[in-house]
């Protein structure tokens, strides 16, 4: 049978299953399926479907499997690392309309959501109970499922590194299991515990690019909003002291959140661009990113603090005294404002309103296409990496600039994340590649000198190799879930599966 023919029938075997109005395959919402802001190459699918409830995915999934046609998910569809762009001639499974926030449990503290739940759409919800959730520096269209399977590093990260607790999957032969306490089939049991008396099923679906199993639900954390929130500033002039400062107050259980935001990343809130035409655009973010001009702080630390007023203001007592332990200062929200109102005002929005920025930070996409460069590593190690990391952007040329980045400790600070990115022509493709390969041989150089890992995969067989044991140990998983590999294969996780 002919590909068209194939398709042809397909067709009508799935619109006959799940309804022909969930069912898409003219040419223009095909395009636009085929890619995101990555520099992963262009595919178009031959299916996009748009599923309402979880019958529909194990319909979709068994036929799928059936007919060998790879699956690709979409949630929020606010796409960077190209892990959602599909196989060709494949289906796209955009979960837009499984969008309901199906319990908030304030007394258990987490939500119940369907993977189509955007980050506007909790965090509305959950402010009008008093509570918030772990909100990264995504904008609000974007899912929380989206974010938090792939690691989140957003504002609470610092002591709840994974937000979610359970999950319901679908396999591709049409298995639907729950996982952590919402295993139990009694329907008096719900979704608040992680671990149980058996293997924790859920973390295998997390950092797993929708490869193993398709997720229609899931609980995630969410907390109470205290008497108070407060966020401390300091201001230092090297990234040292900026670390040392953040590991002395998380080891003092001080912060909710921290994050050290270098001053070329910082002066990106400050781009305006109300006229398209003519956007302001600070002459500082094509400088050198080791040397700011004098009156910019090289780091701002934000240290959230949330709870009752008289702790908090014994609290911002404290960050005073161990920022100038450390040669910083803590700076007041005025002076912010002068040196960057547009950090002023997003940051408000980012940890006192529970709320991504609003759209004119994120429209700083319009310098050019991102390109992010993330790696962990152990605290007296992260230091030396900023550096390197740095200096090796740096001699990429005026046209990566402005060099941004940002770090903050995960898990009580047994480690440091540093996401550095850059903003380039999206039509240079010589430099892009240059990038990409420059972005490569940094992860080599901080796995091998620092003992330092990548946070998410990257389309790499390199960093595949790099497993050993781990990989066939998860290859065997892969072939037990989905031995037609029609899961997101696209991606190239799995290779002679």
């Amino acid at each position: 049978m002919n590909k068209k023919r194939e398709d042809d029938s397909f067709f009508r075997t799935i619109s006959k299953a799940i309804g022909k109005h969930k069912v898409w395959k003219d040419e223009p919402t095909l395009v636009a399926y085929g890619f995101d802001s990555s520099t992963a190459p262009f595919q178009k699918p031959s299916f996009v479907i748009l599923p309402e409830n979880n019958e529909d995915v194990q319909k979709v999934l068994m036929t799928a499997n059936k007919w060998k046609i790879p699956v690709t998910v979409m949630s929020g569809g606010v796409n960077i690392g190209g892990m959602c762009v599909p196989s060709e001639g494949g289906i796209v499974l955009d979960f837009r309309k499984m969008d309901r926030i199906l319990e908030i449990n304030t007394d258990s503290g987490y939500a119940l959501i369907e993977p189509g739940v955007s980050f506007d759409q909790i965090t509305a919800a959950l402010n009008r109970k008093g509570f918030k959730c772990h909100v990264p520096t995504a904008p609000g269209g974007a899912t929380p499922l989206g974010n938090y399977l792939l690691q989140p590093s957003g504002s609470l990260a610092n002591r709840h590194y994974d937000s979610i607790i359970a999950l319901e999957v679908v396999l591709p032969d049409g298995t639907i299991f729950h996982t952590g306490s919402a295993a139990y089939p009694s329907k008096n049991v719900k979704y608040y515990r992680r671990y149980g008396p058996f293997p924790d099923l859920t973390g295998l679906f997390c950092c797993a690019y929708g490869t193993l199993g398709i997720i229609t639900k899931a609980s995630i954390r969410i907390y109470p909003k205290n008497e108070s929130s407060r966020v401390n500033l300091t201001a230092f002039n090297d990234y040292s002291s900026a670390t040392q400062f953040v590991k002395d107050v998380v080891g003092a259980n001080i912060p909710e959140h921290c994050i050290i935001w270098s001053w070329q990343f910082y002066k990106t809130y400050d781009i305006f661009l109300e006229n398209v035409e003519k956007p302001f655009i600070p002459s500082e973010l094509y400088l050198d990113p080791l040397k700011p001009p004098k009156g910019l702080p090289y780091n701002i630390v934000t240290t959230l603090m949330s709870g009752y007023n008289d702790v908090l203001d014994a609290s911002e007592k404290v960050c005073a005294r161990v920022a100038k332990k450390y040669g910083g200062r803590v700076i007041s929200w005025k002076e912010l404002e002068k040196i960057s109102p547009g950090s002023a005002r997003s940051w408000k929005e980012f940890y006192l309103e529970h709320h991504q920025p609003k759209m004119e930070h994120n429209k700083k996409y319009g310098l050019g296409r991102y390109s992010a460069w993330i790696g962990i590593a152990e605290p007296k190690d992260v230091v030396e990496i900023e550096k390197y990391a740095l200096e090796t952007v740096k001699k990429l040329g005026k046209e990566v600039r402005p060099i941004c980045y940002y770090s903050q400790p995960f898990d009580f600070g047994r480690c440091m994340f540093l996401r550095m990115f850059v903003y380039t022509d999206p039509q240079n493709q010589e430099l892009l590649n240059k990038i990409k390969h420059t972005y490569t041989q940094m992860y080599n150089t901080i796995m091998q000198k620092y003992g330092a890992t990548p946070e998410r995969y990257r389309r790499d067989p390199n960093m595949i190799l790099q497993l050993g044991g781990y990989y066939e140990v998860l290859k065997r998983i892969k072939k037990a879930f989905d031995p037609n590999n029609i899961l997101n294969p696209g991606i190239g996780l799995f290779t002679n599966i």
